[in-house]
């Protein structure tokens, strides 16, 4: 009957292909020792490649001793390969800050993902049972989360992460296992109390049914489908917005801060999935994790015109006045700098990573010149005093831009050219005598400008 029903579960949920090559966990507890025989039975049908993978987490010293020899033993009875990892998930824990539950997930998946890549597999099977499902609701109920969470977890997830034991209860599995003769180890931490979804299992559940609702976990497990089916169409929403606000530009993903503003709420937080995950997050994803997710719609909820932020897995977030951005790299403040130019030659300005290069020509009256490129500057050499010298901004700073009368701030300059905030330091401000002569990149001060008696000029170039 349970392998009748895992066969139906399969062809359900899309939850193997022909030739798939498998990586199944297999932690030594009855739910993956059961798991492991029964795809076992579906690999002639399938034409599947099985690899066996053990997780020792280093909690538990002996025992877990034990359950990677069963493990092992279970493995080569099959006539299967055999991956052991062993971690030190404690210390993971402590220099992550997570909680033991979840440093080990973490820790399981990176495992998995890795052997992945070594055998060239497909899908990684895994032992969640009905149980585990109600538990999982509960425990994401309890903490806060949305359809995504309450949902609990999927058949199959990401194409690749499977659960076909998911719609069994752990009543049958146990039964199977008795029936069928297989062995199994009992985790002592499944019965402490100190952990919260072991209370769920052992005190909360067992206090519903008897109180309140004998089916208390059919009612759930029908919850759980039904959920399900609303975050699909939530997801399908999701992707087609996707498709009409967010660009591409290289590895950068960008959108108008407005128009998400205007999106449903609900459709804004899968978006901001969607974009965190597509950049390539280094942190495992399970359904219901949204920390960072909820850290982006905050900032984004009531944004400031302009700011540059970290996120977790290598990313950031910037926005600048309209324009929101998502890309990979570290946020490095820059310090204020004043380098003094060499003249002629190149001159090196660590801080922003250029070079200026200053030369003096004779000026022939070509203006298209001028224009060549906004990192490029022509100035007359008989307004020039010299050393040149090269600084960033410094608040009380102004000049007079090329075209107006009289000076102007250079932050009102900035704020009129929609420069964000972040980025004021890291634009080269050449400075002859004590006056700004060019704001690099964007404008040369009046007072340095080429006229019709130049002869003699200073050509800057900023690389």
């Amino acid at each position: 009957m349970l392998l009748y029903r895992l066969e139906r579960a399969i062809e359900r949920h899309h939850l193997l292909d022909h030739r798939d090559r498998v990586i199944v966990g297999v932690s030594g507890g009855v739910d993956s020792m059961v798991l492991l025989p029964v795809v076992n039975a579906c690999r002639g049908t399938h034409a599947l490649t099985l690899i066996v993978a053990h997780v020792n987490h280093g909690l538990r010293p002996d025992e877990s001793e034990r359950e990677a020899a069963l493990v092992q033993q279970e493995a080569d009875r099959l006539g299967l390969p055999y991956e052991y990892g062993q971690f030190d998930v404690k210390d993971f824990q402590k220099r992550r800050g997570l909680s033991p539950q979840d440093a080990a997930r973490r820790v399981r998946f990176h495992f998995f993902n890795s052997l992945l890549k070594k055998h060239d597999a497909q899908k990684i099977a895994l032992g969640h049972n009905a149980d585990d499902q109600v538990e999982t609701m509960l425990l994401r109920w309890i903490r806060g989360s949305g359809v995504k969470g309450l949902k609990g977890m999927l058949p199959i997830r990401e194409g690749r992460v499977i659960r076909p034991l998911l719609e069994m209860w752990r009543t049958e599995i146990d039964a199977f296992a008795a029936k069928q003769g297989i062995p199994y180890r009992v985790d002592s931490t499944n019965l402490r109390s100190d952990y919260l979804r072991n209370r769920i299992r052992l005190e909360l559940i067992p206090l519903i049914e008897r109180d309140y609702q004998p089916n208390f976990k059919g009612v759930m497990k029908k919850a759980s489908v039904f959920l399900r089916e609303e975050d699909d169409y939530l997801e399908r929403e999701a992707e087609k917005t996707c498709q009409k606000i967010l660009h591409l530009d290289r590895e950068i993903v960008s959108f108008s801060c407005s128009a998400f503003q205007s999106l449903h709420k609900a459709i804004q937080w899968r978006v901001l999935q969607r974009m965190l995950r597509s950049r390539g997050s280094e942190e495992t994803w399970e359904e219901g994790d949204e920390s960072e997710v909820s850290r982006v719609h905050r900032i984004l909820t009531h944004p400031p015109s302009s700011f540059l932020v970290e996120l977790s897995g290598g990313l950031y977030l910037e926005k600048r006045y309209d324009k929101v951005s998502l890309g990979r790299g570290k946020v490095k403040p820059i310090p204020p700098f004043e380098v003094e130019l060499r003249m002629p030659g190149p001159t090196l300005i660590e801080e922003i990573g250029k070079e200026v290069r200053v030369e003096e020509i004779t000026w022939k009256g070509d203006l298209e010149g001028l224009r060549e490129s906004p990192d490029t500057a022509v100035l007359a050499y008989e307004h020039v005093q010299f050393p040149l010298r090269v600084r960033n901004f410094r608040p009380g700073d102004r000049f007079e831009p090329l075209g107006v009368r009289g000076t102007q701030k250079l932050k009102q300059f900035f704020i009129d050219h929609k420069i964000p905030r972040f980025e004021r330091p890291r634009i080269p401000i050449l400075i002859s005598g004590e006056v700004i002569a060019w704001v690099v990149g964007y404008r040369i001060d009046e007072r340095f400008k080429i006229t019709e008696k130049t002869q003699r000029a200073i050509k800057i170039e900023v690389v």
